[in-house]
């Protein structure tokens, strides 16, 4: 169960935002991982349990995107419409190790190590005990949306190709589909051997100046190919942002992303 270590009920005026938020940060054991993250909630200023809000599940909640994301200095915050509730995961220690581990895939290849290829227990970790007791306390969600980044987006696309569809709406931001030898390419061939329906909308975002980082290149096939098999229920949209690099992409990847949202 939730542990708070830390409870924090801020009301302040976001400069930039048109509304105030409230941030909830306690801190999460999973037995699946066996490890436990900072979880960070924001809520709009206004919430209400009568409305209904998008629950935005986000990874490295306190680096990168979890810096903009939840406006941890005054140049760096994005605006974030007033129907969206913010649930940020942090890892606690060495993030440079913890990443690798969470967020790559080893289905297939079961390429597995201490800190390396784990992401189906990170995944269990949000199936079976983030999300419930998230929904327990918010139970007024509009539906679930997953962003992440790099090694997270690589996570978001691999959600994809569960069977349980944990989110409703994926936006991968320079995903690492290259990572463990395109891991990810062999799950989903693997995926359309058994199943041609794929009930996913999903938005890959990635930078025009990505083509030394395998990203540009490896984003464009991921979305050929699976454009191109045709799976029932699936929408797929690619945005290549033309002067953006693997980090410069993110402010305008989530202020896009925040604005379908609203």
């Amino acid at each position: 169960m939730i542990r708070s270590c830390l409870l924090l009920l801020l009301a302040t005026f976001i400069a930039g935002n048109s509304f105030s938020q409230v941030t909830e940060v306690d801190t999460l054991y999973s037995g699946h991982v066996k490890d436990s993250y900072v979880i960070t909630v924001r809520k709009p200023s206004g919430y209400s349990d009568k409305n209904k809000y998008h629950h935005v599940y986000i990874t490295d909640g306190s680096i990168g995107i979890g810096d903009y994301i939840l406006g941890k200095s005054d140049s760096w915050k994005a605006t974030i419409p007033s129907n969206c509730v913010i649930i940020a995961i942090s890892h606690i220690g060495d993030w440079h190790d913890k990443r690798p581990r969470d967020f790559i895939p080893s289905d297939i290849s079961k390429n597995v190590e201490t800190n390396f290829g784990k992401a189906d227990k990170f995944y269990l970790f949000l199936q079976k005990e983030l999300i419930p007791k998230i929904e327990k306390k918010y139970s007024n969600k509009k539906d679930r949306v997953f962003i992440g980044h790099s090694f997270g987006g690589l996570f978001c696309l691999y959600t994809l190709f569960k069977d349980d569809k944990l989110f409703d709406r994926h936006f991968a931001i320079s995903p690492s589909i290259w990572a463990n030898y395109y891991e990810l390419d062999k799950i989903e061939e693997a995926y359309f051997k058994k199943s041609k329906v794929l009930k996913a909308n999903v938005t890959i975002y990635v930078g025009g100046l990505e083509f030394l980082n395998k990203v540009l290149y490896s984003s464009r096939a991921f979305f050929k190919t699976t454009s191109d098999r045709k799976y029932t229920g699936f929408i797929i949209k690619k945005d290549e942002i033309g002067n953006a690099n693997h980090f410069s992409i993110r402010k305008p990847a989530v202020d896009r992303i925040f604005e379908s949202l609203k």
